[in-house]
């Protein structure tokens, strides 16, 4: 493989790991919080307090030693 800037085959790659979590809302709380008030149970909030939701996609990188551009390869 061949840099496209430089044209250099001093080629690096590197696995690049992109997390994304999503976490609830203000109204999402304020929901499970009344709930667990109404129903007097712990039982009900903690799995609101531990879930969280959390998508990783890994991709790799191809960086040229040369010139130092990054692609995706």
């Amino acid at each position: 493989m061949r840099c496209p800037h430089c044209g250099s085959t001093n080629i690096a790659y590197f696995p690049v790991t992109k997390v994304k979590t999503k976490n609830r809302g203000c109204i999402g709380w304020t929901l499970w919080i009344l709930l667990a008030i109404c129903t007097c149970g712990l039982i009900l909030i903690i799995p609101a307090i531990t879930n969280s939701k959390s998508k990783s996609k890994t991709q790799t990188q191809a960086v040229c030693q040369s010139c130092g551009k990054r692609w995706n390869a």
